[in-house]
């Protein structure tokens, strides 16, 4: 069962973990409702548990930090899709045993399809400022300064996207990132 706990009851709020075995934090962290949100943003330390190796079958999939999905369209299908997997921007990370550090990515979805490209680096242990800009005249997506993408939609109802482990394979094991809002 997934819960929501207020960080001021936790002893150390900015670190959440993802237990080995699992895709999301339990319970739940730094998720929220917004309305009509510019940007979605937070101060972010990747750990040397944040180095892994799921094989090559899997290597490039992208791994979630911070983001969003919006709700509340008249045409939005109930058909258990998750809204931010319909329209939403995230930003998306992954360990790159190449170049040793932490790739960062766009991670969008656009009326159901997604768009994903890489934008970053971040290095472990070195807090890295990340932002997703939404821009409603213009009607486009900027994950992390990266090139603008387009999207649809005229909803203005969104939730916060919190971390997240996977594609298709769970944390190899336990997972610890710091999030500062």
């Amino acid at each position: 069962m997934s819960a929501c706990v207020p960080d001021f009851l936790l002893s150390d709020p900015d670190w959440v973990v993802i237990e080995a075995g699992e895709h999301e934090p339990n319970p739940k962290r730094k998720v929220g409702l917004l309305i009509s949100p510019s940007e979605v943003s937070a101060t972010v330390t990747f750990d040397s548990s944040c180095i892994y190796d799921i094989g090559n079958a899997d290597a490039d999939d992208w791994n979630k930090v911070i983001g969003l999905g919006f709700v509340g369209s008249k045409d939005q299908s109930l058909d258990g899709v998750p809204p931010h997997q319909v329209d939403g921007a995230r930003v998306g990370w992954r360990w790159n045993k190449q170049r040793n550090c932490i790739d960062l990515g766009a991670y969008i979805y656009v009326e159901g399809q997604r768009i994903d490209f890489k934008v970053a680096e971040a290095k472990i242990n070195t807090p890295t400022r990340m932002v997703i800009k939404i821009d409603y005249d213009r009607k486009v997506y900027q994950v992390l300064g990266g090139k603008t993408v387009p999207f649809t939609h005229d909803k203005s109802f969104a939730y916060n996207t919190g971390l997240y482990f996977g594609g298709n394979q769970p944390a190899p094991h336990r997972i610890r990132v710091k999030i500062e809002d």
